[in-house]
């Protein structure tokens, strides 16, 4: 995809931030086998094979019910159409709200917690045509960490941001990072403490890899945190990570707070915001509970090159704690939550117009 596909894009007068254009397509694929859906699983594609594992939800009534942690590994075949999901495997314990990156090797898991404890754990998840194998021998972290985010490029997985416990208030300017290429060579395959971006911790955050016209760069957006009065605070704020010269800078903010949400790279230059929750109804949940209206459903792109944000059209629902997977020219988006306490079974495959 290059930006001929988006030749309209480019002319100031047909598309503004007030205005909006359907870029994307979506098509429903076969829901996960659990109907109440899960937020915070692991997503990942190995071998043409859609793997969604763990995660966490509330039976109903959910208002009423304590959250329940799942180890259930779900699989679909993405080159049968007429595939369904099968249950291929169990993770070590049930855990949810980790980091996750598809390696050509399988799908790596990352950190992530319990209602308890914070795991510094990091494991591969690969399909072997039968059933789901799980490699437990990767490096840990250099701590426990849960609602982190995760990116690849080359051959180095970073993660960025997230809790060290289960507060908020334990948010960091964390950023590690893991040469995949070592992997066997037990002196040199350990995760790497880098210097975070110049702003304030977070977690719940987007991060995406995306070219911003001469290199291969990271973004991290939006996510939350804890302000000084202990209030919890939306983020818009974008940062870039070029690892050419290992140095992050301010881009421009998005239009909104975006948290909890994802994104994916379609296209040169474009990243395009495919969930995140804006906290306008944050301290509301309690006192609108099953009268919530969900996410906005608004799709926001971002031009690298420009670094200009505008509307890209509406998703079906917004589907927050959940990670876009990338598999070929296309998104896969799978289950998630779509207003407080209330997860999805849909899952998506998202494609350019």
């Amino acid at each position: 995809m290059t930006r001929l596909a988006f030749p309209f894009l480019f002319n100031a007068c047909i598309l503004t931030l007030a205005q909006s254009v359907d870029l994307l397509e979506w098509t429903p694929l076969p829901p996960i086998p659990d109907e109440l859906g899960v937020a915070g699983p692991y997503t990942g594609v190995h071998s043409d094979f859609l793997l969604v594992a763990g995660g966490a939800n509330f039976p109903a009534p959910v208002w009423e019910s304590n959250k329940v942690w799942h180890d259930s590994i779900y699989g679909l075949s993405l080159d049968d159409e007429n595939a369904n999901w099968k249950t291929v495997g169990q993770l070590p314990r049930p855990l949810g709200y980790g980091a996750c990156v598809s390696v050509p090797e399988g799908v790596v898991c990352i950190g992530g917690n319990d209602s308890g404890v914070v795991y510094d754990s990091v494991f591969l998840l690969s399909w072997n045509g039968e059933s789901v194998v799980i490699d437990d021998s990767l490096p840990p972290l250099p701590q426990p960490l849960c609602y982190s985010v995760a990116a690849m490029i080359g051959s180095y997985i970073y993660v960025a941001g997230g809790q060290t416990g289960l507060g908020l208030e334990t948010a960091g300017e964390i950023f590690w990072r893991l040469d995949w290429s070592k992997r066997g060579d037990e002196s040199a395959f350990r995760w790497e403490i880098l210097e975070g971006w110049q702003g304030e911790p977070r977690a719940f955050s987007t991060l995406v890899a995306q070219s911003n016209g001469k290199t291969e760069c990271l973004y991290l957006i939006g996510g939350r945190h804890l302000d000084a009065k202990g209030k919890t605070k939306f983020l818009g704020e974008v940062h870039e990570f070029n690892p050419a010269n290992e140095a992050w800078r301010r881009r421009a903010d998005m239009p909104t707070a975006s948290a909890a949400g994802t994104a994916a790279a379609i296209g040169e230059d474009r990243i395009f915001v495919l969930a995140g929750a804006d906290g306008s109804l944050f301290e509301k949940s309690d006192e609108l509970k099953n009268g919530h209206p969900g996410f906005p459903k608004m799709v926001w792109a971002y031009d690298t090159i420009t670094d200009t944000w505008f509307k890209a059209g509406a998703m079906p629902q917004n589907q927050v704690t959940t990670h876009a997977v990338k598999w070929g020219d296309m998104v896969l988006l799978a289950s998630g939550e779509v207003r407080p306490r209330v997860r999805t079974p849909a899952v998506w495959r998202i494609e350019a117009r």
